[in-house]
């Protein structure tokens, strides 16, 4: 025995010539190999532990009443900072640093909805209804103001354009994303609607302005106080070509060029007494929805020519219709339909259901619940089948795929997220409190704690 334990076996020059080798005993590779992890995973006292989802990096952060919204690796947050003054914060994610900080008019103290177009950060703040009140305009790299205006602006950021309708005179203006300048502006002397055409976001405005219903706004997290609704593009902002699909309520259609307000093409697709309510650009079509004699339906029109493509009766009810990746969705009778946007044949039919909801890819029907309505399931685009049972569940801000839950009779908060490839329910952890709603990014998970301030958890990524 030698010092350290080992044992001397001798060296090779000390046998005998001709000797044989030394019958050593055998250990199975498989033995072997279980041994040598043992030993390491001693060594390394147990740090190949799985990673878990969910690394907490942030406890508590702003206050009660502060709102927010979560955009990309980004939390951006209006937070008081006087008696009488506010300011908004750009916060990296996940690990919470503050990125800048700037002035903010508090407009119902709410951010409903974040756009951004290239550099520009687009902040569309109101009411807890959803109602849009104002829009100011950041470079996103520094939280310099840019500009801002009193009212609501549907933002094109492919085309670099927003657009700010009135109902008294019909007008409708178009400005340029980064400088805030109206490129052109129209009076078309009757109500009207307008949809962008083409595009990966889905762009479109109504006189007046589409307010959700409140049972719509506290499904998708609308009723928490501080919850925001964040949605938008990334666009790139650099005002590439782009069209506007104007629908005047006299059966006129016009379509424009997004930046210079230039009339393409003009049609009366829908003859005398049919008056348009909405419509939207999907799946390489144009789709309007309208009211006739007393009932309601729908038009397809090829986006170039503004020609028909079909036309049928739809009895549609309160939820309208709405956009549901490449399809249209069309609330009807308590069912959600889907339709081809570019022949009308109904694809699939989503069964008690009053609203479908995209969330990054996937979809998600809204349905009754007690106490009001909620998720039910997340909804195969393909077939409209059942993917994931949701009920339980509550979501947060409108397109986004995390859900929490709070077992029966428990004080822990259940943390998932929706599966972007397959809409299953990936359960991520929990929380030892109770959690009134969440927000996820692209790394990182944001959520309001019952007593109003903010906890922020990285994400790993799913293998």
């Amino acid at each position: 025995m030698v010092p350290g334990g080992t044992i001397d076996l001798g060296s090779v020059a000390d046998r005998p010539a001709g000797a044989a080798e030394p019958d050593l005993p055998r250990r199975p590779p498989f033995a072997g190999c279980v041994v040598v992890l043992a030993l390491v995973f001693l060594v390394l006292g147990g740090s190949l532990r799985p990673v878990p989802p969910l690394t907490e990096t942030v406890s508590r952060l702003a206050g009660a009443g502060s709102s927010y919204a979560v955009v990309g690796d980004r939390l951006y947050l209006v937070r008081r900072a006087g008696t009488q003054t506010w300011s908004l914060a750009a916060i990296g994610l996940p690990a919470g640093e503050e990125l800048w900080t700037a002035p903010y008019a508090p407009t119902g103290e709410r951010i409903v909805r974040i756009d951004t177009a290239g550099p520009v950060l687009l902040v569309s703040g109101g009411e807890a209804t959803g109602r849009i009140r104002r829009t100011d305009a950041y470079e996103s790299a520094t939280g310099h103001l840019l500009w801002s205006m009193p009212e609501e602006l549907v933002i094109d950021a492919d085309a670099n354009t927003g657009y700010a309708s009135s109902a008294d005179p019909p007008r409708l203006r178009a400005l340029d994303l980064t400088t805030g300048r109206q490129l052109w502006s129209a009076e078309p002397g009757e109500r009207f609607t307008f949809a962008a055409v083409g595009g990966a976001a889905p762009v479109a405005g109504r006189i007046p302005p589409r307010v959700a219903p409140e049972s719509e706004a506290n499904a998708v997290g609308g009723g928490e106080g501080g919850a925001t609704v964040a949605a938008g593009s990334t666009g790139s902002g650099a005002g590439g070509s782009g069209r506007l699909a104007l629908f005047v309520r006299s059966g006129r259609v016009e379509l424009r060029d997004a930046r210079s307000g230039t009339v393409l093409r003009r049609n009366s697709p829908l003859g005398a007494g049919a008056l348009p309510l909405s419509g939207l650009s999907a799946g390489g079509g144009l789709v309007l929805w309208f009211t006739e004699h007393g009932g309601t339906g729908l038009v397809g029109l090829d986006p170039v020519t503004l020609d028909v493509r079909w036309r049928m009766p739809y009895d549609i009810d309160g939820g309208g219709l709405g956009r549901c990746l490449a399809l249209v969705c069309v609330s009807s009778h308590g069912d959600v339909l889907a339709l081809d946007p570019v022949s009308g044949r109904l694809r699939w039919r989503a069964r008690d259901a009053s609203y479908l909801v995209e969330a990054r890819g996937r979809l998600v029907a809204l349905g009754p619940v007690p106490g009001g309505l909620g998720p039910v399931r997340t909804v195969d685009p393909d077939t409209g089948d059942e993917v994931a049972d949701l009920r339980g569940w509550r979501t947060g801000a409108r397109g986004d795929p995390v859900v929490i839950r709070i077992p029966v009779g428990g004080t822990d908060t259940v943390i998932a997220l929706l599966d972007a490839r397959s809409g299953v329910l990936r359960p991520l952890g929990s929380a030892p409190e109770v959690l009134l709603a969440c927000q996820s990014g692209a790394n990182a998970i944001v959520c309001r704690t019952a007593t109003g301030e903010l906890r922020i958890w990285a994400v790993r990524p799913e293998r």
